[in-house]
């Protein structure tokens, strides 16, 4: 069933009940026996105890839970306590600021005191610990996300959140600018929860926008770390093309990227559907950046080298055959998907083919089997050499021929 379909019979089913009906979930994960012991434990201890946030969101707009979240009002230290024992791997993640990660059969469970933010500074918040769901959801910073859910599943809802799911509305909870100001990362996170559900939500809250572009300044005291890993999140999702026209329409593009060549990114999401590849938050990066675009964000040196590569290869024209061969097929694809959309053409079916035949048919010819013959940097050369003419036979010539072609005579088996 069809994601709008289901929210609407189930949120048109819940608000049409009496009060005393609780609306319930049956996700499997909820069911779960780690989830359940988990839960259990906290509430056997004399604590309450509720999955919150993403898995209740998701359970409620029928998507996958990726991560369990809980709420308790159990302090960081009974909690760690509660869960010193067998068959619970425990790690201290933000442990100052209440929360601590279970793992329970390889699966992490991310448990967390109920609070209230005191002081913040927009990057980081002073907490105190509360035992009050309606403090804790008030800290949060969508509606969608202030959902919690009981080990039967049943929804507790202290902000009346669920009327946000009907069409579904990204909303700050409470005063737009005091969330974005408490934390400025949530003008990004906007965004990607938008270009996450861009099927769903069919248009951007005025209350939102108008106090994301007033402090949108405030993205300059965001670390370059934490802004890369919230705005790769949104280059992942499955079309982020309407999130990132609006981040440049308002200015926020801007403040974190050159904005330049945003145009391309609607004909680059068409292209990679077209080639059936998955979502690649570098490649939509080159895809968008001006020519001379050089990294102004903190990428891993993984990122770092894909990105410098990808630009590297588009200054130049190269053989697409070559490419799956000295790098990789994702490679070869993603240079053939960015130059296409940037040059504003039709992707051809000949390039496509190039590329499947050579993942397809290996080059016969290998490192190991030059070296017998030459040494150094020169391997390297007979190498490529080798794919060429490899290439050229349209993938249908023989390691004798494509040895003798580059000036290496076999020598005979013993």
């Amino acid at each position: 069933m069809a994601h709008t379909t289901f929210g609407a019979l189930l949120l048109g089913s819940f608000m049409a009940l009496p009060k005393a009906f609780k609306m319930q979930i049956n996700s499997g994960w909820i069911k779960s026996k780690g989830a359940q012991h988990i839960l259990k434990i906290l509430e056997n201890a004399g604590h309450s105890a509720y999955f919150v946030g993403g898995c209740v969101r998701n359970s409620v707009l029928s998507i996958a839970v990726n991560d369990i979240d809980i709420s308790t009002d159990a302090t960081p230290e009974e909690t760690l306590r509660l869960f010193d024992i067998d068959n619970f791997k425990v790690v201290q993640t933000g442990f100052s600021h209440g929360t601590i990660t279970v793992i329970s059969a390889g699966i992490p469970y991310q448990i967390t005191t109920m609070r209230t933010d005191q002081n913040t500074d927009g990057r980081h918040a002073d907490v105190r610990f509360s035992d009050n769901i309606t403090e804790d959801a008030k800290r949060r910073d969508f509606t969608i996300n202030a959902l919690y859910a009981n080990s039967f599943g049943e929804i507790i809802d202290p902000l009346g959140s669920l009327k946000d799911f009907n069409p579904l509305k990204i909303k700050f909870i409470g005063n737009a600018s005091h969330r974005i100001k408490e934390d400025y990362l949530r003008i990004l996170r906007f965004f990607r929860f938008h270009a996450q559900f861009s099927e769903l939500t069919m248009h951007y809250d005025p209350v939102a926008l108008n106090a994301i572009k007033d402090h949108q300044s405030g993205l300059k005291v965001l670390s370059k770390e934490r802004v890369w890993n919230e705005f790769q999140k949104i280059l992942s999702t499955a079309d982020p093309s309407r999130a990132l026209l609006e981040m440049s329409r308002i200015g926020v593009l801007k403040k974190i990227w050159n904005d330049e060549n945003i145009h391309n990114i609607k004909n680059l999401i068409f292209i990679e559907k077209k080639l059936a590849i998955e979502p690649e938050p570098i490649r939509r990066l080159v895809a968008i950046s001006k020519n001379s675009e050089s990294i102004s964000l903190n990428f891993s040196r993984k990122d770092a080298r894909k990105f410098s590569l990808l630009k590297g290869l588009l200054e130049n024209k190269h053989d697409l055959a070559e490419l799956v061969y000295q790098f990789s097929r994702e490679i070869a694809l993603s240079v053939l998907a960015i130059h296409t959309c940037q040059q504003g053409e039709k992707l051809k079916s000949s390039d496509v083919t190039k590329i499947e035949m050579a993942f397809l048919n290996p080059c016969p010819i290998k490192g190991e089997q030059i070296s017998k013959y030459v040494r150094g940097a020169t391997v390297g050369i007979k190498i490529k050499e080798a794919q060429r003419i490899w290439i050229k036979s349209n993938f249908t010539s023989n390691e004798a021929k494509i040895l003798s072609a580059i000036g290496i005579k076999a020598k005979p088996d013993a």
